[in-house]
């Protein structure tokens, strides 16, 4: 980089530093693998169902960012394939797409989350047990240590919007306890405030088949938070399952827009930097040739993953891109809120004006 270019950039940063967060923060990646599924969800952020196209991102193209990304050390190693619904795949793609993801990402040392809804668990077809043998083949092959672990989690969704999602939940972890025996399985439960007592729930349903016990508590003494002490603590269930439960923001993207409560984020707070201490970078790839800075929230800031002859873009490309494109949200948000702030200040100062003259018998013409 050329002394001027240098300079310009530098100053850059100092006028709009989110560009420059966005450029230095460590970054995961977020394969958003299809935005078809069987269900509609009311709260869904990305507004997936049965209506959205039977496509999804290759398996080639995850693995080309992949590899790209293990040579920047700006890349965390930690990978989310979520959708719509993953395990759709099975039936509308490739019965081989699942596994192949996991396998190829833990072979290149990332950490995995995979999640899904488990609608499949308690459907009556055939694949529902090659999804699970498939999910415990992958566990097994990737075992790590005398804690038999996996850098692997998977995650599912237990609130009041997704149709029979206790049942869901329930079914899977009781055929995971039942089919984990080389390694053990970390399950991610996932819920919004209102609906954390579900997980209390789900341990009680759990007690009367399994011997469930606090694995690990992270937090401080019991505050009668139930959302703050289940999100510190980890749960075993029958010795090989390993759960742990944490509370989501419900924003009001996509459908989420028609819930009373949704938290709005009409200004860029670029909720897509995760974490308060160590904060992440989550770039966002869907089936539509976009990445976004977020999975579901704040300001979205988007630039394409594919030409316009559908070949992917080098990753380099892609994020100085998404700097670039941070910095031209950042300069539209302060010109439209000086704009209203100061219309604000004028009518204000209007108004005390037509006051004051009118205390004085003085009317305006």
């Amino acid at each position: 980089m050329s002394k001027i270019q240098n300079y310009f950039n530098n100053l850059a940063n100092r006028v709009f530093p989110i560009g420059q967060i966005v450029q230095n923060l460590p970054y995961a990646m977020i394969f958003k693998t299809t935005h078809w599924c069987p269900n509609k969800c009311p709260h869904c952020c990305e507004s997936a169902g049965a209506h959205m196209p039977k496509t999804f991102i290759p398996a080639d193209v995850i693995e080309q960012y992949i590899k790209q990304a293990k040579t920047d050390p700006k890349f965390s190693r930690k990978l989310v394939f979520t959708g719509g619904e993953v395990m759709s795949a099975y039936q509308h793609h490739d019965t081989r797409y699942v596994p192949q993801l996991l396998n190829m990402a833990l072979d290149n040392g990332c950490q995995v989350d995979i999640k899904t809804n488990a609608g499949w668990a308690i459907a009556k077809n055939t694949m529902r047990e090659q999804i699970f043998n498939d999910l415990v083949g992958v566990l097994s092959a990737h075992s790590t240590s005398a804690f038999r672990m996996t850098p692997m989690q998977i995650s599912l969704s237990l609130d009041r919007f997704h149709p029979h999602a206790m049942q869901k939940n329930l079914a899977f972890i009781t055929e995971m306890a039942q089919r984990q025996h080389n390694s053990s399985c970390l399950i991610h439960i996932t819920s919004f405030e209102k609906d954390a007592d579900m997980f209390t729930e789900l341990l009680n349903n759990l007690t009367t088949k399994y011997d469930v016990y606090q694995l690990v508590a992270f937090g401080g003494e019991n505050n009668g938070n139930i959302s703050q002490t289940m999100s510190d603590t980890l749960w075993s269930v029958n010795g090989n399952i390993v759960l742990k439960f944490s509370i989501g923001t419900l924003f009001d993207g996509g459908r989420a827009k028609d819930i009373d409560g949704a938290y709005h984020t009409p200004e860029p707070r670029f909720a897509f930097i995760s974490g308060r201490q160590n904060p992440m970078l989550l770039m966002a790839f869907d089936t539509f040739g976009n990445v976004t800075l977020g999975e579901n929230s704040g300001k979205k800031i988007t630039v394409p993953w594919r030409d316009n002859d559908d070949t992917p873009r080098p990753l380099s490309e892609i994020r100085r891109d998404l700097v670039k494109q941070t910095r031209k949200t950042e300069v539209q948000y302060t010109a439209e809120t000086f704009v209203v702030v100061n219309k604000a200040v004028f009518k204000s100062i209007k108004q005390d004006i037509n006051t004051a003259l009118g205390r004085r018998g003085i009317k305006k013409r």
